[in-house]
């Protein structure tokens, strides 16, 4: 690796959620690019440091992890035209986080259908918000083995289909889900270096 420089452009993305119902999350995600070196004149004008500031909050029932509101804003954009975009993303609601959401939300949004900054947060968005159902309703679960919809299957080499996780949850052998577990009691991992 090379020396390290200051960097030419930084992207932030944050996603927070809380429960906001007994069955739904408030999603909340922005998006920030940043130049912190400032930028090449843009058509005359010298960009400012945050040249993109978006953000979208999704309301989300459990356990469909259906999309039951949104409200979006952007407070730097490029473009005076940019927010006109905005009261498209209403298309959102309806839509199930749990299958299909990415090819959904490109039909809808990608392209020259939205903004490509605004689709990013929400594809990161997506991904955030089964986690953050998995452990904001885990209490309502009878089992850890038990869980509804089983979301996670086919979501990385981890979880694939017919591997040792998912034969270890389909046999409902916790001991041997807990024995694969990276984490020990405390949160620790037994990794060097992690906790």
């Amino acid at each position: 690796m090379s020396e390290a420089k200051a960097p030419v452009h930084v992207r932030t993305i944050r996603i927070e959620t809380v429960e906001s119902a007994e069955d739904e999350l408030l999603v909340t995600g922005s998006l920030v690019d940043e130049r912190p070196l400032g930028g090449p004149p843009w058509f005359g004008a010298e960009p400012p440091p945050v040249i993109h500031h978006m953000t979208v909050a999704l309301r989300v029932r459990h356990p469909d992890l259906t999309i039951a509101g949104v409200e979006a804003g952007m407070t730097a954009h490029p473009y005076q035209i940019c927010p006109e975009t905005l009261p498209s993303l209403q298309g959102l609601v309806g839509l199930s986080v749990a299958q299909g959401f990415t090819r959904a939300v490109n039909e809808r949004f990608g392209r020259a259908k939205g903004c490509a900054h605004v689709t990013a947060l929400i594809h990161a968005m997506a991904p955030a918000i089964k986690q953050a159902a998995g452990a904001a309703f885990y209490a309502k679960q009878k089992s850890w083995t038990e869980s509804a919809g089983v979301w996670f299957i086919n979501t990385c080499q981890a979880w694939r289909e017919n591997g040792p996780l998912h034969r270890l949850l389909a046999a409902k052998d916790e001991a041997g889900l807990r024995a694969m577990s990276a984490y020990r009691s405390g949160g620790r991992s037994d990794k060097p270096g992690s906790g």
